[in-house]
């Protein structure tokens, strides 16, 4: 349509209003911003989120709160992507806050992008507040890089941009992983390696910024880091259980990582970081095991709507 936007900036939350309405402030308030819309994919129990974030869109039409039918953050993006009548859509977490040129950053970034690619932007982590911990999913690097291919490193962040034809080539989210389900994590890693093995390209670009909160306390984090092993078990047996020897290969790799891991920071006195690594690497087997059943059990990727 001749109308439609440039990005629909979709934003997956649950239960968390606050966070929620400061992201959509940081968006609100940007400059030199190209034509946008967003959609805040709310799979909360209450109205709070909608109060939240109309309290600081103040009528904006460019700001629209769905109410998910559906639980799971796979599940929502996948409903919101349905409905995207933009020509490039724009995943963000919610406690994520864009800086103040990110969308005008994005915008000179897919400018000059060759097809079949995505983009991923840099995330840094905001400041700690006392008793909190790093925030997760960080992507701090000050060059460009181009990925393709299979690869040992995850590249899919909150901080991401992709054409309609992504979908095509790749498919939703596979809604058995990701927060609000049983294998809470590795939903992003997932539908990014679906997207390299379909032969795409990957792109970072450091100039469109987001910062993640650090808003979790140490045990939270911990519990996270956990979720994250379970969910990156489960990508793990789904892929292994295709026959793909490069997943298995990543499993080896990745558990050694976490044994290195959790001797080095033991030995150096650092007992949280060394219990992160356990957490992960039991999370790992965890998730494993989860995926292992739900295989068994036949329950597909997706939901047909």
């Amino acid at each position: 349509m001749s109308d439609a936007p440039r990005f629909i900036v979709v934003v997956p939350t649950f239960g968390r209003p606050a966070h929620a309405a400061a992201c959509v402030r940081a968006t609100l308030t940007q400059v030199g911003v190209p034509p946008f819309e967003m959609v805040v994919a709310d799979q909360s129990v209450d109205g709070a989120t909608r109060e939240a974030v109309a309290a600081v869109a103040c009528g904006d039409p460019r700001v629209v709160v769905e109410r998910m039918a559906v639980r799971g953050r796979s599940k929502a993006l996948n409903a919101a992507f349905r409905g995207a009548r933009a020509a490039w859509i724009v995943v963000i977490d919610d406690d994520c806050r864009p800086g103040p040129d990110w969308l005008a950053a994005l915008e000179r970034a897919v400018a000059s992008l060759p097809g079949r690619t995505v983009i991923v932007g840099r995330v840094v982590a905001g400041p700690r507040g006392p008793g909190a911990a790093d925030p997760p999913a960080i992507l701090d690097q000050p060059s460009p890089a181009e990925v393709t291919g299979r690869t040992f490193r995850d590249w899919i962040y909150p901080n991401l941009a992709f054409p309609h034809a992504a979908i095509d080539a790749a498919g939703g989210y596979d809604e058995r992983l990701g927060p609000g389900t049983t294998i809470p994590g590795a939903e992003d890693n997932d539908w990014g390696y679906r997207l390299l093995r379909a032969g795409w390209t990957i792109a970072y670009r450091p100039e469109p910024t987001v910062v993640h909160e650090a808003w979790r306390t140490r045990d939270e984090r911990l519990a996270l880091k956990r979720a994250y092993g379970i969910g990156q078990g489960g990508f793990y047996a789904k892929h292994i259980a295709k026959a793909d020897p490069f997943i298995a290969l990543r499993l080896l790799h990745d558990l050694s990582r976490q044994a290195k891991g959790t001797a080095v920071t033991a030995l150096a006195g650092r007992s949280l970081d060394a219990r992160g690594h356990l957490a992960y690497a039991g999370g790992l087997v965890t998730g494993a095991i989860r995926m292992a059943g739900l295989l068994v059990r036949g329950v597909p990727e997706r939901e047909v709507p």
